[in-house]
Order: C-alpha cells, then sequence, then structure tokens
C-alpha cells in the first residue's frame, strides 16, 4: 500500500489481527491517506479520478482522434492507458502499420463529460474500430461511423468502408486474454457481436477466449447501441477498491474482485471507530465517510453503534454512512438503536431516515409503529413525547408511498389522533391511497360506507373523475392516455393514484418516484407511443 496502512492490511490479511485494535493517531491518518499514483474513486457514472495519467496523442497502434484531443479527454487511470497500448500494440504486432483511433477516455480530474454519462472515474474509454476500404486496404485510424448490419459504414468523404473483422478480433482478444486488463465490459452493437463471435469461431480461437468475449461483449440497454466505437471499461484494481472505487454489475470469473483485501482494509479503517482521546472525532469522521464511499456493508454493526455516540458530529456522520451503503439489512439496524435513544430529536432524525433507505422491510415497519402500542415499543420513554409524533407522521409517509387498500382502517384512526400534525398528515395519506382527497376522517368513513366493498382500480377511476374523464372507461387506451396526463398534475395523489393504474393496465413499473413529474410523463408518454399498438388491457 506504499504506507503504514499497507502493513497494518498485511498484518490483517496473515491472520495476525482478526480483530483490529484501534490505530494510533499516526495509524490511523496512515490508514487514511490516499496513495500515491492514479487512483479511481466512485462509480464510472459518478466518480473521480485522482493523479491522472494521459494517453500520449500518438502511439505505437494508435493515435487520440483530434476531437478528443481538442477536448482533452485523453487521461485515465494507470490501468486504462496500459489496456489501450497494449491491445493496440498488439494488434499492430499481428497486422504491421494498423493504427486505431482513440476517443474519449476521460478529464483529468475526472469529472462529468459532456458527451458520455460514464467516463467519469477514469476507468472508460472510447476506441475505434479497425475497417477497410471495400476492396480489403487496410485505413488508418479512422474516425467514428456506424457500421451496419452487413458490416458497411459510410467513412470519411463519403466513401463506403468495411468493418475488418480479423484486426477488431485481434484488438478484442488482446482485452480479453491480457491478465493485467480487468475489463468488465465491451460495449458493442449486437450485430457486430455476433459477427465478431462468428470469426472467433471460424479463426479456431480457444473456447475459454471465445466464452470470455461472449460475456464482455454487450449492447447496452440505456444509449446508443455502440456500433461506431468500441466502450471499454475496467474494474476497480483491488487497491483502489481499498480507498472507495466502487464496482457495478456483473463480476467475471477471472477477474479477482479484491473481496478479501477489501474487508480487511474495511475493518482497519473501522477500527478508527474505536479510538478514544483528543484529536479522534476528526479521525471517526473521515473514517466514516471513506466506510461510505468503500461501500463497506461488512462494518455495517460498527457504523451502528456509531449512532449512539455522544458526538452529535459523529453520530449525523454514521447517519450519513448508513444510508450511503444502502445495505438492506440498514433499516432493522436502526430500530434496534432507537430504543435506546433518549434525545426525541435524534430518534425522530433516525426513523425519519429510514424511507431513504428504501428497503422491503420498510412497509412492515411502517405498520408495526402504527399498530396499537407499536409506538411505545419502538422509541424510549424519554422520546417518546416529543418525537412520538413525527415518528408516527414519517411511518404514515411510508404508507403514503408504498401502501395499499388494506391499510385504510389503519390510517383512519391516524386521522382522528389526538395531535394535529399527525391528523393532517392521516388524511394526506388517505388521499393516496383511496384516490379521493376528503376533509375529514368522517368524511372517509362515509364515504367508504357508500363506496362497499370495491377493488383499488375502481376507487382511482372514480377519485379521478369516474366517467367525466374516462369517457371510454378507465381499461382502454383512451384511458391509458388520460392517466398519462395526469403523471404531472400538481396534486401528489392524482400523481400516485394515476401511476398505480398505469402499472395495473401495461404491466409497465416504471416508479414515478424516480424522476421529477414532467420527466415522468415524457417518459410514459414515449413508452406508449412505442406500446399502444400492441398493448392488450386487462
Amino acid at each position: 500500500m506504499r504506507n503504514t496502512f499497507g502493513a497494518l492490511l498485511a498484518m490483517s490479511l496473515m491472520g495476525h489481527a482478526a480483530q483490529a485494535a484501534a490505530p494510533s493517531e499516526r495509524e490511523a491518518k496512515a490508514i487514511l491517506t490516499l496513495p500515491k499514483g492514479s487512483t479511481s474513486l466512485g462509480k464510472t457514472n459518478d466518480g473521480k479520478l485522482i493523479g491522472a495519467v494521459q494517453l500520449t496523442p500518438k502511439g505505437a497502434g494508435y493515435t487520440v482522434l483530434s476531437s478528443a484531443v481538442g477536448r482533452h479527454t485523453n487521461f485515465g487511470t494507470q490501468e486504462l492507458i496500459d489496456v489501450v497500448t497494449h491491445a493496440t500494440g498488439a494488434v499492430r504486432e499481428a497486422f504491421p502499420g494498423s493504427v486505431l483511433g482513440v476517443g474519449n477516455l476521460g478529464f483529468e480530474s475526472g469529472q462529468k463529460i459532456p458527451w458520455s454519462v460514464s467516463h467519469q472515474a477514469g476507468r472508460d474509454g472510447d476506441i475505434g474500430m479497425y475497417a477497410t476500404s471495400l476492396d480489403g486496404k487496410p485505413l488508418v485510424a479512422m474516425p467514428f461511423h456506424a457500421f451496419d448490419a452487413d458490416g458497411l459504414a459510410t467513412g470519411p468523404g463519403g466513401r463506403r468502408v468495411k468493418f475488418d473483422l480479423p484486426r477488431n478480433l485481434a484488438l478484442l482478444v488482446a482485452l480479453a486474454e491480457d491478465r493485467e486488463a480487468r475489463v468488465q465490459y465491451v460495449f458493442v452493437a449486437a450485430w457486430l457481436k455476433d459477427k465478431l463471435l462468428a470469426e472467433a469461431r471460424k479463426a479456431g480461437i480457444k473456447s475459454e477466449t471465445i466464452g470470455r468475449l461472449s460475456e464482455l461483449l454487450h449492447q447496452p440497454t440505456d444509449s446508443n447501441p455502440h456500433a461506431d466505437h468500441f466502450h471499454v471499461r475496467l474494474f476497480c484494481t483491488v487497491e483502489d477498491r481499498l480507498y472507495g472505487c466502487l464496482n457495478k454489475g456483473p463480476v467475471r470469473a477471472w477477474v479477482d474482485p479484491g473481496d478479501r483485501e477489501h474487508a480487511a482494509a474495511a475493518r482497519q479503517v473501522a477500527s478508527i471507530l474505536e479510538m478514544t482521546g483528543k484529536g479522534s472525532e476528526v479521525l471517526q469522521i473521515r473514517a466514516l465517510e471513506r466506510l461510505s464511499a468503500m461501500g463497506a456493508a461488512s462494518e455495517l454493526d460498527a457504523i451502528l453503534a456509531a449512532l449512539s455516540s455522544d458526538s452529535k458530529k459523529l453520530r449525523k456522520a454514521a447517519l450519513a454512512t448508513v444510508i450511503g451503503l444502502e445495505d438492506p439489512k440498514a433499516a432493522d439496524g436502526i430500530v434496534k438503536v432507537l430504543p435506546v435513544v433518549q434525545d426525541a430529536g435524534w430518534a425522530t432524525e433516525l426513523f425519519a431516515a429510514i424511507p431513504q433507505l428504501d428497503t422491503e422491510s420498510l412497509l412492515p415497519l411502517a405498520e408495526r409503529t402504527l399498530a396499537s402500542g407499536g409506538i411505545e415499543k419502538l422509541l424510549h420513554p424519554k422520546a417518546l413525547k416529543g418525537a412520538g409524533p413525527k415518528v408516527k407522521i414519517a411511518a404514515l409517509a411510508v404508507l403514503r408511498d408504498h401502501g395499499n387498500e388494506s391499510h385504510v382502517s389503519t390510517v383512519l384512526a391516524l386521522a382522528e389522533d389526538k395531535d394535529a400534525s399527525v391528523r393532517k398528515a392521516g388524511l394526506d395519506t388517505l388521499a393516496y391511497l383511496t384516490c379521493h382527497a376528503l376533509k375529514s376522517a368522517a368524511a372517509y368513513r362515509g364515504w367508504l360506507s357508500k363506496a362497499g366493498k370495491v377493488g383499488a382500480m375502481e376507487w382511482i377511476e372514480d377519485g379521478l373523475g369516474g366517467k367525466k374523464t374516462f369517457a371510454k372507461g378507465m381499461h382502454s387506451k383512451d384511458g391509458v392516455g388520460r392517466l398519462i396526463k395526469m403523471l404531472d398534475s400538481g396534486k401528489g395523489h392524482v400523481r400516485m393514484c394515476a401511476w398505480r393504474a398505469l402499472v395495473k393496465l401495461t404491466g409497465h413499473d416504471e416508479d414515478w418516484r424516480a424522476r421529477p413529474p414532467a420527466r415522468n410523463r415524457k417518459h410514459w408518454t414515449s413508452w406508449w407511443g412505442d406500446n399502444a399498438a400492441s398493448a392488450q388491457l386487462p
């Protein structure tokens, strides 16, 4: 690791420190110090790059396209630079004179680049495709032009060019067989992948390599198909993971992710939380930030313990880390902490954080909290008076967003609570659950007695206007169109009810909470435009 952290980590890996002791201040600072050299941090679409390495504009086997040079997007980790130079060099050795055009890698700082969602952490790079003229003459550093299903493209000057299967396959084989490359993906159009795999079988490439290529080559579902260039994505190095580099997506059996080293490093960082004495608080907060960056869910118990710290700053840092980890066990962990928390404000903040975790345990937790006697079991007696109403409101918010008609009776009782803020939250939740915005619990009871035992879809249709809105019925293509128009309504319960109906009618489960209302409506409008003709509504 090039520092004291390396020595401490080595001890842990050799079994001398199964449970890391609290480090000295000097050791803690070493543990938290970033290594020298290029370091990729975060996810590829939301990360940063420290100590970036520049891919020189020209090298043996490649040239960086002028557009990328002008944008200053020819930077990455040392590993990415090595991958590009090694793979293009291998092709040049097998096919003398070959020169590949290289596009965007990333900015020196690893910040967002306007031409790509990813490329932010130094592990992504766009490299060109080898091409020939129609008569088979190899082209040098061809700019990016999309190849069709026949492997043809309109190249520079409007001339037709051909996808060079042998050289492109040689490039990809070099990537797949390089033990140091740690390639996770090569994004490429499905029709070109099929051609490359067929060429690999024809060329007698060994089956293990073909298997790797089959896994690595992938047409993305959320961007252009990549018919004009290859997008190479690398896994985090084992070392970079120890400092906050985050992999996302499938693992590859031939690439060691470094889980053992990651767990040992997380334990060493978490040991800082056990420090005492002057100056330890600052280091502990930095340790929590590092554990969050590492995605160190293995140390969740140590982080949860910090929620009960006497230090307000440390408690808040621990809560931010718990939320950042997005671990499904975190919600239950907070629930276990709550009964010992005597401060009403902190108890309220802890419970209010649980919905941010968005785990499957949210709904059962809200049900338990709002059941008779549930709030008394959840909170410390000293926190009950001040935190009780706010915790009820937070639990009602869970039912509002995740509940169904079976929760109406529970919410009705809370709409008559002695606390005015709880009553208001109860009425708001009832509007979401029933799709009717009434002014009192009594009004809801009267409406329910008249409505009788009907299903949720009947409640939705009636609440959103009935025949006046859905002249052809809500279960019609016209009804779907009208529901889509309600997705950016100024009334939250209307948006929610319209979304629930759309999911039920179309089977397209796209969570409306993931986007602003206008974007949500735009998404559904586009999706329905593509699928209305073939849709079979219940």
